[in-house]
């Protein structure tokens, strides 16, 4: 049957209905002795069709879903994501909804699962989306729901994917509402905030157990938590870190391109499983929107992607998306706390989640969570005992407040972003300031390019920062990149800007370049977007001003300089579609340019490496440096070398004095540099750092001449696809795997995701390439499951067929759909 005719299963429902209620009519009316007065048989009911969509499939599995109304676009959307990855979204509206330990069995958390039946509940998702946003928001999020819904009803649940990612049989699968979708969207809105910080509202514990407070003094256990190290914070904390979840970003403007018009690179750097992988598709709602582009699992909408006349992209941003807040307990009441004059009391809201019991049978569990007028009570247990309890060792709590906990806006924001005409128009649409946790990067047809942090960040000013950090516990917090501050004084509460949602920094106060020339992120902060325009005089909550750059961020300017003068190799100066692309598969390392020719000078002369190597390893590691001698230094598939640079520079990077030429602020792309070879600890460092490098890899059975894509692949299905690209710590193009014994480096985790190139000519389609690293589908029966990881081991793109004759040209199939 063709799927144009086949009426879902809800339509089905309402013809049968409508058919028994005409046929019991009749039946009740067929009488031998009929009058006139009979009754009339009514015809019968008329379908009425809620949804409909047309989608046009395109090489590589690209849906273009195109539809007269939001419902029906969100509908076809929500069908064609599912056809590649239904398992996956599923999975996430299970976590989403707090019922992950119920039913992912190893998968599931608690501290997650409580932390979402508190901050994802119903009442939550009625006062923060469907009573405040936009009515065409809440029929995206129902389309998009019945869309998975009608593909669950034609697939059962027994025919789903199998695989890694697979759910086939799962007792969790079921329709989902506009709820389910409305959750996962606010889950990842707050995976900089409220996400990752579950553990420490999950673990206070309550006064009840105040008789095990320790009764250590006050000042003795301020000396100790000042001990505390910065690593301890760091690390007990665990925020998700902008390198984790990373990105590089350009946008041109037509005095460095090659043409008048803008070019945009887009380089997201995200997981390559789970639900945080992109899926590319082109959205219509006809005379409304039309954006081709990606968004994460479970987005209905485009979030990073390109119109007519903008193109845009995300790099993750090193704003804060939280304060804590130090409180001060009243002695003869520790559920009560110091706020100005007053005394405040702490709240408590209890919820409940299922697990499993030992038994197999299903429980329910509860769980108290205590709030401030801030928000929720933290216990830093993790980070050192002295931080656990209520109170802690000082005798105080500590509190945070979230500027994503409300936010669902950013969704709003990104449809208009989308709907843009001009880069000024696109500006003007980031005002709302609701994108959660990154930087906009977006470059015009019109020859403008722009940069800014225009995300939701605390609104903590210069002056408070100055005056609200008070103490022992608030400074070490603060130091170690986590603002505290004093929860006692009304002053240290957020700043409200104008026309702005309450709390965060609005448009004006945030910083952001507008320029004719060009800007690149690649997630250290706003101050270097340009080495020309610097930004200086923000809030440190937004990041941090003149600091050494990461090896990552100062490639990006090197490319830039370079393309600029055209002294790259890659043919005339200024920046075009072509050049770009290659700038990015070009697989460069800085820091192997940087001291690479010092490197093989100083081990091309050791004559004997038994002082640092192992018998085993001795002559493998003369061997090493001669390949270092001979080494692209790229991290294409065809380089021979990189592996061992690779954990080479994992061994050297922390040695002492490595540079001959110091970090200096008014030179941040260019310092530091020079190996500092008149330091013979440095020079001693490069030998034992070799011979470390070389011993991993022989303990791992990795040979020394082996080229890059026969080490770091992805398989699938049983055929491994050389993967170029490399770790952020040494590369541009990032790929982040791990090495396997006897493999290599074939543990993919993250990197390199949905990658876009976008310009314009004088034709009304935008010039675009694109490529999703890992493939559009999880299913590893689908025909899209590596097509498009074997385009990208090619180094190849998709010629994005954004117009109507473009995309007819590319068509693989097509389908209308209606319920």
């Amino acid at each position: 049957m063709n799927i144009s005719t086949r009426f879902h299963t809800s339509s089905l429902v309402k013809l049968s209905l409508a058919i028994s209620l005409s046929t019991l009519i009749v039946a009740c009316s067929d009488s031998s002795d009929r009058s006139e007065d009979a009754v009339v048989v009514p015809p019968p009911v008329e379908i009425t069709t809620t949804y409909k969509a047309d989608i046009v499939w395109t090489e590589y599995g690209i849906p273009h879903v195109t539809s007269d109304d939001w419902g029906g676009v969100g509908y076809g959307y929500g069908y064609a994501y599912a056809q590649h990855n239904y398992c996956v979204v599923m999975k996430e509206y299970v976590r989403a909804k707090g019922e992950s330990a119920r039913y992912l069995g190893d998968d599931g958390n608690m501290s997650n699962d409580f932390t979402y039946k508190l901050f994802n509940d119903d009442a939550r998702i009625d006062r923060i989306f469907l009573d405040s946003a936009p009515q065409y928001l809440i029929d995206v999020a129902d389309g998009y729901a019945a869309g998975l819904n009608r593909y669950l009803a034609e697939t059962g649940v027994d025919n789903l994917a199998e695989g890694d990612e697979g759910c086939r049989g799962a007792d969790w699968v079921r329709d989902v509402d506009r709820y389910d979708v409305a959750r996962l969207m606010h889950k990842a809105i707050l995976r900089g905030s409220a996400g990752p910080l579950s553990r420490f509202t999950n673990a206070v514990v309550a006064p009840e157990q105040l008789a095990a407070i320790n009764s250590r003094p006050v000042s003795a256990a301020r000396q100790l938590i000042a001990a505390i190290s910065g690593t301890d914070i760091v690390e007990g904390i665990d925020m998700p870190k902008p390198e984790e979840f990373g990105s590089n970003a350009y946008a041109v403007g037509e005095q460095s391109s090659q043409s008048n018009a803008g070019v945009l690179l887009g380089n997201p750097h995200f997981p390559w499983q789970g639900p945080e992988r992109f899926y590319v598709s082109h959205l219509t709602v006809t005379g409304e929107y039309d954006v081709m582009g990606s968004a994460l699992s479970g987005l209905p909408l485009i979030v990073l992607g390109f119109n007519r006349d903008v193109a845009w992209s995300h790099t993750v941003s090193t704003a804060g998306r939280f304060t804590f807040y130090e409180l001060e307990l009243n002695p003869d009441n520790p559920f009560e706390y110091f706020y100005d004059d007053e005394i405040r009391e702490i709240t408590s809201q209890t919820v409940s989640a299922e697990q499993i019991a030992d038994d197999g049978s299903v429980e329910t569990v509860e769980r108290t969570f205590y709030f401030s007028n801030f928000g929720p009570i933290v216990a830093l247990g993790t980070v050192s005992p002295l931080l656990a309890g209520w109170p802690n060792s000082v005798g105080t709590l500590l509190t945070y407040r979230d500027a994503n906990l409300d936010n669902l806006r950013g969704i709003d924001q990104w449809v208009k972003m989308g709907q843009s005409t001009s880069l000024a128009e696109f500006k003007e649409n980031l005002r709302p300031v609701g994108i959660p946790w990154v930087n906009t990067i977006a470059a015009g047809r019109d020859g403008d390019a722009f940069y800014g942090d225009i995300s939701a960040a605390p609104n903590v000013s210069v002056a408070q920062y100055n005056s609200c950090i008070r103490g022992t516990l608030q400074s070490l917090l603060t130091d170690n990149g986590f603002l505290t501050m004093d929860g006692s004084d009304s002053d240290c509460e957020w700043g409200n800007d104008e026309n702005t949602a309450e709390g965060v920094f609005g448009y004006d106060s945030l910083p952001k370049i507008e320029t004719r020339e060009y800007v690149a992120n690649s997630n250290d902060s706003y101050w270097l977007s340009n080495p020309r325009m610097l930004l200086e005089g923000f809030s440190p909550m937004i990041g941090a001003e003149g600091i050494e750059q990461s090896m990552r961020t100062r490639q990006a300017f090197v490319q830039a300089d370079e393309r600029e003068a055209g002294t790259d190799g890659l043919g005339e100066a200024g920046f075009n579609i072509d050049n770009i692309r290659q700038m990015l598969f070009g697989s460069r390392s800085l820091p192997a340019e940087l001291i690479m020719d010092d490197v093989v000078e100083i081990c091309s002369a050791v004559e004997d490496w038994s002082a640092y190597a192992s018998d085993a390893t001795v002559a493998m590691t003369g061997e090493a440096c001669g390949l270092l001698a001979d080494w692209d230094r790229t991290s294409l598939v065809d380089s021979v070398g990189t592996h061992i640079f690779y954990q080479f520079w994992l061994a050297l990077a922390g040695t002492d004095d490595l540079w001959a030429v110091p970090f200096d602020a008014i030179d941040p792309v260019n310092t530091p540099r020079d190996l500092n070879i008149e330091k013979a600890n440095v020079v001693e460092g490069v030998k034992e750092a070799l011979a470390k490098a070389v011993e991993r890899l022989n303990d791992a059975g990795i040979a020394m001449n082996m080229p890059w894509g026969e080490l770091q692949f992805d398989e699938k299905n049983g055929t491994r696809y050389p993967i170029h690209g490399a770790s952020g710590g040494i590369g541009f193009s990032v790929i982040t795997s791990d090495l396997v014994d006897g493999e290599g480096y074939s543990a993919i985790r993250h990197g390199n995701s949905y990658m876009q190139a976008v310009t314009w000519d004088e034709t009304d389609c935008p010039d675009a390439y694109a490529i999703i690293s890992y493939s559009q589908s999880t299913d590893p029966a689908s025909g899209n499951y590596a097509d498009s990881t074997e385009l990208y081991s090619n180094s190849g793109w998709v010629d994005m067929p954004f117009c109507e004759a473009a995309r007819d040209d590319q068509e693989v199939r097509r389908e209308s759909i209606e319920e």
